[in-house]
């Protein structure tokens, strides 16, 4: 079963460009929501390492290691 952030993420990730991290953002925003922090970078981790296109992999990762900053 999909965690309930990858359905959000995914899409997020469709909109992102290397410019333009919505997938950064909504990881924020879950956060300033109050969501585990270890939660969201799991999830990200995992969605990153499930990503063939080299420019997905760049914005997942950059979303991965900016969230990380609060671990």
């Amino acid at each position: 079963m999909a965690h309930p952030f990858s359905k959000l993420f995914d899409a997020a990730l469709r909109k992102s460009t290397p410019e333009d991290n919505v997938l950064l953002k909504e990881a924020e925003l879950l956060r300033a929501k109050g969501y585990s922090v270890e939660e969201i970078h799991g999830v990200l981790l995992k969605m990153q390492q499930g990503l063939v296109r080299d420019q997905d992999q760049e914005v997942a990762q950059e979303a991965a290691e900016e969230i990380s900053r609060y671990l």
